[in-house]
């Protein structure tokens, strides 16, 4: 295969080939004209074929030219580009050309003309787009036009656990909006970046295509849940990208997801440089209650502004729709008949006021056809039927889930009682057993293929996901909705359907919460759950359901649904507590953070659990190795659990003696830290932050220390070099840009 074979440029239609020539020209001083086949521009001062040293001679003219394929020539191009560039060059505002510099999707070569000219086609394209990752990265609607495999190394698709094959299969269709732009900027400058914004507009296609840009770079990509699977990837020596997709959880908030990340972010953040990137998606409702979790509890001093590292992407302009439902409906390859609606009601589907990237592919995935096929339609009813199915897909969707068997039903109700993430198909399966009441008459493989594609996602090797998140939001609906199936699920549920049911800051803007507890007997049923589980949890699992209620006290519910709550939580603590006191292990800091934490919110919270096991647990009973990480963590441990009790059990604090008891160990510390061996400075700096916090007398002398030892390390943050993508200019917002951009699906 040729070069030119490796990109399908005739499918990114014209002003994505325009974008994608205005990237390879950028840093040149081009004055541009539009014209329908694309811009033609005059550079005073010359241009330099990108690629090449050598700088075309003054004045250039640029000719960006997308040579549309013809239908009556079947596919073959009419000799266009001569006639073009032949009347551009006569009617250039200068009396003598330089040079003249073509770029075209077309293979036919140019002669006769009065100036010498350098043509790149699509075979020197295809070259400058290999060699070129950043291009690639600022533009990657061209992934979509090629095999981004065939830039991946095997060595490094090896070493990433982000979901390639999800990336690649979304290239085709993804369009480089301002929001990944802006996303891209983030990451150059600050290398963290949190994309926000409500469902179905795309946070999600960001960060993978960034990712999978990356990645034919020689990036690996990893998606992590939560930072353990960061850790568990992360290597200085390589370049990597992480996304957290839904950090603070994919339809309503996760409290212990905020816990854990507030609990790494200082070191996490520490970690990040410009071979090693971080984003965060998240709906503004989860993303809102996780950073104030992350300020209020933990004080991380480093978190930077919102307006820093936050691009929202709830906003598209009216070139990034047009050309969302041109790739859409260009990677769908439809027949004829379909293309018409497209382009005659493009308008009208563009423009709607309801329009989401995600609504868009599954209009032409799923409803486009049948409506070609529907002859009978006169063009008003299609036009209504047209704009019926981008303002209310829910309604297409919940049809689409009543017209689904019982089985298949019960094992996407079982999906919600599954931990985060992609659910390996057989617990998939067995989840879906315990749901069904009566049992399945299919295997877990018949059951996947049913609801492949249209529901659930497959995840190789073997695992299964949501198609989209608003497939979880439409069955949690739902199962609200259905008393039987709803009490039925709170008898079955699992520690993850509990989550769900005390669940707040749920559903599109954050206003779904406790969505399973409708009447008094979900109520009971859950109270019943909870009394047979929390014994058997352990204690992960038990800080994930004490932070949940927490939250829920917190949220703005009805009066008798907070006294409900109220009751369930005091029940949970008692369980907890005794559990914990019946246990050979002293329970861990952040167990009882997060029992003292919801303690605080019920009027009458039983007897805590035994403190005084863990403090003398963690308790140094002599001067800190300055060089044993391990003891360094078990001190940091100690003054973590000091400021927990601060906050929220200071009598128990009192009676420890602290910090009388301790002012010996706590005076080394300081005095030694600035002293500290290179491999240990960033544990040394962490304590030092949490003494300055518990220890106000010795504030000044940490405060010392900590600036000591930063003289010594890399600055957080620090910006190596700055970069600011070439971002498309803004295009006329009317149905001529639509019906240009549209015209291209022929």
């Amino acid at each position: 295969m040729g070069n030119a074979g490796r990109y399908r440029f005739d499918d990114l239609g014209w002003l994505q080939f325009e974008r994608l020539c205005l990237a390879l020209l950028d840093g040149e001083h081009v004055r541009w004209e539009e014209r329908d086949f694309g811009r033609v521009g005059m550079a005073p001062d010359g241009v330099a074929v990108p690629s090449d040293a050598a700088r075309l001679a003054a004045p250039t003219l640029v000719v960006v030219a997308f040579v549309r394929p013809s239908r009556r020539w079947r596919r073959r191009r009419p000799p266009e580009l001569q006639r073009l560039v032949t009347s551009e060059a006569d009617r250039a505002p200068v009396r003598s050309l330089g040079s003249i510099l073509v770029l075209t999707n077309a293979d036919e070569a140019v002669r006769g003309v009065s100036a010498p000219l350098v043509q790149l086609g699509p075979e020197r394209l295809a070259e400058l787009v290999d060699a070129d990752s950043g291009l690639r990265l600022r533009v990657p609607s061209i992934l979509g036009v090629g095999d981004p495999g065939r830039l991946i190394a095997p060595e490094v698709a090896a070493r990433s656990t982000a979901d390639v094959d999800a990336a690649s299969a979304l290239a085709p269709v993804f369009v480089p909006t301002r929001a990944y732009a802006r996303a891209l900027d983030v990451l150059l400058r600050r290398r963290f970046s949190v994309l926000t914004g409500p469902p179905e507009m795309g946070k999600t296609a960001i960060a993978r295509m960034i990712a999978l840009a990356r990645m034919t770079d020689g990036w690996e990509a990893h998606e992590c849940i939560r930072p353990e699977d960061l850790w568990r990837a992360f290597a200085r020596d390589r370049a990597q990208v992480f996304v957290a997709d839904d950090a603070f959880g994919s339809t309503e908030y996760r409290p212990d997801a905020a816990e854990r990340w507030a609990l790494e972010l200082d070191r996490v953040l520490r970690a990040l440089d410009d071979r090693h990137w971080l984003i965060w998606t998240s709906r503004p409702a989860p993303l809102r209650a996780g950073l104030g979790s992350v300020r209020r509890e933990h004080g991380l001093e480093r978190f930077p502004q919102p307006a820093e590292v936050q691009v929202d992407a709830a906003a598209l302009a009216v070139d990034e729709r047009a050309l969302i439902l041109f790739r859409h409906a260009k990677a769908a390859r439809l027949p004829e008949r379909a293309l018409d609606v497209v382009r005659t009601h493009g308008w009208s589907i563009v423009n709607h006021p309801h329009f989401t990237p995600e609504r868009t592919r599954r209009f032409v995935a799923e409803r486009l056809l049948p409506l070609a096929a529907a002859r009978g339609l006169e063009s008003g009813a299609l036009a209504a039927a047209v704009a019926a199915e981008i303002r209310e897909p829910t309604e297409a969707m919940a049809a689409s889930f009543a017209a689904l068997a019982p089985e298949h039903r019960a094992a996407l109700v079982a999906l919600l009682d599954a931990p985060p993430g992609p659910v390996p198909e057989r617990d998939f399966a067995a989840a879906a057993r315990r749901h069904s009441g009566s049992g399945l008459s299919r295997t877990h493989t018949e059951l996947v293929d049913r609801l492949t594609d249209h529901f659930v996602r497959v995840v190789p090797p073997s695992a299964v996901a949501w198609v989209h998140p608003s497939w979880r939001d439409l069955v949690i609906a739902e199962l609200a909705r259905d008393a039987a199936a709803r009490r039925r699920f709170l008898e079955q549920c699992g520690l993850e359907g509990m989550l769900l049911a005390v669940s707040v800051a749920g559903g599109v803007a954050g206003e779904r919460a406790l969505p399973l507890l409708v009447d008094d007997a979900d109520w009971d049923l859950l109270a019943a759950r909870l009394e047979g589980m929390t014994p058997e949890l352990d204690e992960p699992a038990a800080i994930r359901l004490l932070g949940s209620l927490a939250a829920a006290l917190d949220a703005d519910v009805p009066e008798r649904a907070g006294h409900e709550l109220a009751a369930l939580a005091e029940r949970a603590l008692e369980t907890a507590a005794a559990a914990w006191n019946g246990c050979r292990v002293a329970p861990a800091v952040g167990a009882l953070e997060s029992w003292l934490a919801l303690a605080a919110r019920v009027p009458d919270p039983p007897a805590a659990p035994q403190l005084a096991r863990t403090w003398f647990e963690l308790v140094p009973t002599d001067a800190v190795d300055l060089g044993s990480r391990d003891e360094l963590a078990r001190f940091d441990e100690w003054l973590a659990l000091v400021e927990v009790l601060g906050r929220l059990a200071p009598d128990e604090l009192d009676r420890l003696r602290f910090p009388e008891a301790q002012r010996h160990i706590l005076d080394e510390f300081v005095r030694a830290a600035a002293t500290a061996p290179a491999e240990t400075e960033e544990l040394v700096a962490q304590a030092l932050n949490r003494v300055r916090r518990v220890a106000p007398d010795q504030a000044p002398a940490a405060f010392r220390a900590k600036r000591a030892l930063e003289q010594h390390e890399e600055p957080w943050f620090e910006v190596r070099f700055e970069t600011n993508p070439r971002r498309p200019e803004p295009a006329p917002v009317d149905r001529e840009l639509v019906a240009r951009v549209l015209r291209d699906l022929g």
